[in-house]
């Protein structure tokens, strides 16, 4: 089951937005045994998108179009799909109700007149409720092909994409039909290279089963693709192959799929009883954020001070104005009593610190812009690593993130060593 995406928007051509939807539905499709064979970015022009939209259908029966369905004068979407199918548009009595109702509770007076062009529908589609924004999408369908209409926001694109595309194509698929299944190893702590030499072997027979490795600032992810057998057959392969490369990967591979780091800590740390506190300089609050971008985090994670100047070391942490003094901020003495000063501050069983100098300014021979050290303290020892990174700021304070939480969760796996 092939399907085409035609993404529609000129802020998708001058690059102010970044196509996250296409990626979304690509793993989404894989999924449920689609594959998406192309995905076609037009602006918002007329022609273009009809002749994009009358190309894909031409290759495949099944094509997505995202984007162009708002109230403005550059939201072509719905007419040009009507003009393809050579179809009218009627205003739908039920759909321009539930539009008007919609403003109401919105504190409209009456709805823009601008909105009643979204209730127009070709004649004959199916219309998908959109209960996220005033755009619903549409199915329109002749013997050739099926055209999923969606909004280009995220969040209404993958509600609808949930609600009203994927029920479709599953309806579709023939039972036992081949498919394409995935799995996605995740690592962290540990570079491609290194990975690559630990796992190898065990990918030297692995075809048909595609590999391949996505590095991104700290983390690498092994991505495992099998296409063409039923799913049955495929899932047997592919669980087959990722438990070995989980296997070599230990202590890297803090989980699968949709496990995130974050998530894979939490449960760590719930397992032991133990909570978490955080001391940050140079990342200012991004550690906080992400172990606690995790639902139910509150379970386990106290809170965490961001500590900029030396006197707020000292007077939020216990950092001794003495170990400031003699060896800098960015230092292990400095990153030693932050983490043990969170802890107590805190009351936590667990401490990690980050201290370092992010950039573009206040290197020094010494000490360069990228040092960082990190540490991590728990009722069992602790472990205090100096890194050096390179890239912009924001790099580096991304990479000295990942670098905590993976020795974490390296640490609470009982793998790390205290020195």
């Amino acid at each position: 089951m092939n399907v085409e995406i035609v993404a529609i928007g000129n802020e998708l051509l001058l690059g102010e937005t970044i196509d996250t939807n296409s990626a979304h539905v690509a793993r989404r499709l894989a999924e449920i045994g689609a594959r998406l064979t192309r995905v076609t970015v037009v602006g918002d022009d007329r022609a273009r998108i009809r002749a994009a939209i009358e190309e894909a259908r031409s290759r495949t029966r099944w094509v997505i179009t995202m984007g162009g369905l708002g109230p403005t004068r550059d939201d072509v979407t719905r007419p040009v799909v009507a003009e393809v199918f050579g179809l009218p548009l009627e205003i739908q009595a039920e759909l321009l109700a539930v539009l008007e109702e919609r403003f109401r509770r919105f504190g409209y007076a009456s709805m823009p007149p601008s909105n009643r062009g979204q209730a127009e529908v070709p004649r004959g589609a199916r219309v998908i409720p959109n209960a996220r924004g005033t755009a619903p999408g549409l199915i329109v369908a002749d013997d050739e092909s099926t055209v999923f209409v969606l909004p280009g926001v995220p969040a209404e694109m993958k509600g609808l994409l949930e609600e009203g595309v994927l029920p479709e194509l599953l309806a579709a698929r023939e039972d036992g039909a081949p498919v394409v299944r995935s799995r996605v190893i995740h690592t962290a702590g540990i570079g491609e290279s290194a990975l690559a030499e630990r796992l190898d072997d065990a990918l030297a027979g692995a075809d048909p089963i595609e590999v391949a490795y996505l590095p991104h600032l700290g983390q690498v992810d092994v991505r495992l693709t099998l296409a063409g057998l039923p799913q049955d057959e495929a899932d047997r392969r592919l669980d087959a192959l990722a438990s070995e490369l989980i296997r070599r990967a230990d202590p890297w591979c803090y989980g699968t799929d949709d496990r995130s780091l974050a998530g894979a800590i939490g449960e760590a740390l719930v397992a032991r009883g133990w909570t978490l506190a955080v001391a940050e300089s140079m990342t200012a609050g991004e550690l906080s954020a992400e172990v606690t971008s995790v639902a139910g985090s509150s379970a386990w994670f106290i809170g965490g001070v961001v500590a900029y100047a030396n006197s707020a070391k000292e007077a939020l942490l216990g950092v001794p104005s003495g170990t400031l003094e003699r060896h800098g901020a960015v230092s292990e003495e400095a990153c030693r009593a932050m983490t043990s000063g969170v802890r107590g501050a805190l009351r936590a069983d667990v401490g990690c610190a980050i201290t370092g100098v992010a950039g573009p300014g206040g290197g020094s021979p010494e000490k360069p812009v990228g040092l960082v050290w990190i540490g991590v303290e728990t009722p069992k020892g602790a472990d205090f690593r100096k890194l050096d990174y390179p890239g912009d700021r924001a790099e580096v304070r991304r990479r000295a993130t990942v670098s905590t939480m993976a020795l974490l969760w390296r640490r609470l796996r009982g793998e790390g060593e205290a020195r």
